[in-house]
């Protein structure tokens, strides 16, 4: 039982992971787009924008307004973890991009549309 054979999947590299998806100029266009718009984005861009606009009072805070808050500086700390939330949505989307479509499965994906009688992907 020592000299069982390794898997198939372990002779074979992951071949998805090699892959590396050509795209035409129109199709990197639309990539560019789709990372933009993703919702990723505009939540990461508004937590960045609302942390600073929180932040800044938050330093100038004097000492009755910090004994207003129970002796905790809300306004720095509250301004901090949105910043971080921010930074963090930002780095998401950078990392981990949505993937690329390419024509050929857009193409598939409206013939699949018209093959069930939806003009939209909501189907309204």
């Amino acid at each position: 039982m020592a000299d069982k054979e390794p898997d198939k999947a372990d002779k074979e590299p992951d071949k998805k992971a090699d892959k590396k998806i050509e795209l035409t100029p129109e199709e990197a266009r639309n990539w560019r787009l789709a990372k933009l718009f993703d919702l990723r984005s505009f939540i990461g861009a508004l937590f960045v924008i609302f942390g600073v606009l929180v932040t800044i009072p938050g330093l100038a805070a004097s000492q009755a307004t910090i004994n207003k808050e129970a002796g905790i500086n809300l306004g720095l700390w509250v301004g901090l973890i949105m910043l971080g939330m921010g930074i963090f949505f930002i780095a998401w989307v950078l990392l981990k991009p949505p993937a690329p479509v390419t024509t050929a499965e857009a193409e598939a994906t409206r013939k699949a549309r018209e093959e069930f009688g939806t003009s939209s992907p909501g189907g309204h």
